[in-house]
This record gives structure tokens, C-alpha cells and sequence, in this order.
């Protein structure tokens, strides 16, 4: 699925926000995993967005990318590249105001 927004270079960060959580939502593993892996996006890059937002949509739309043809891959690794580097986790999380952390999907029991 292509999303061209080329001619579109008023995309607000509220709107930014969104498109990097369709593509990769950090709330949860599940959601992750769950998170869009076929979408092709294409959008003029503003000078007034913020470049962080940006550089993490273009991460996951890379991922997405690379494994075109085997979306389940997509997701394991966008899982593998956010939410088990823990750098990666707490821009994705500040930046989509996720406030959980990862460990409160493992049961303790199995640690």
C-alpha cells in the first residue's frame, strides 16, 4: 500500500506523530507487531518537522521495505530494532507519550 503525500508539506507533528505510530506503535510488543508493515509512504520532508518523528518513520518504513514480501519478518524485526534496544524504546515511547515500560509484558514468573 503506497501513501503518497508528496504535495503535502503541512503535515503537523501531531500528524507526524500518528503516521510514525501507524507504521510502528511502541505501546506494546502485540502493537508493534500488529503495526502496519506494508505501507510505502512518500511525503516532502518540511523544514518545519521535527526530524526525529521523520527519522524514525523512515527506520520503519525501511524495515517494511526490506521485507516486502514477508510482513510477519517486518514486524519481528521492528520488534528486535525498538522495542529490545532500549535507546531506540524511550525516543519511540517520549515521542508517542507511551509511558509503560516493556517489562511490564513479562510475567515475573518466568524470570
Amino acid at each position: 500500500t503506497t501513501l503518497n503525500l508528496s504535495e503535502n508539506d503541512g503535515i503537523s507533528k501531531q500528524g507526524m506523530t500518528m503516521l510514525l505510530k501507524l507504521v510502528n506503535d511502541i505501546s506494546s510488543i502485540k502493537a508493534t507487531l500488529e503495526s502496519n508493515h506494508t505501507l510505502d509512504l512518500y511525503c516532502k520532508l518540511s523544514f518545519n518537522a521535527d526530524k526525529e518523528i521523520q527519522r524514525h518513520i523512515g527506520e520503519a518504513i525501511t524495515i517494511s521495505r526490506n521485507n516486502v514480501s514477508n510482513p510477519e519478518v517486518a514486524g519481528r524485526e521492528k520488534v528486535i530494532q525498538t522495542q529490545l534496544n532500549s535507546v531506540k524504546r524511550a525516543e519511540l515511547a517520549d515521542l508517542q507519550e507511551v509511558n509503560q515500560s516493556l517489562y511490564n509484558e513479562i510475567d515475573p514468573l518466568h524470570l
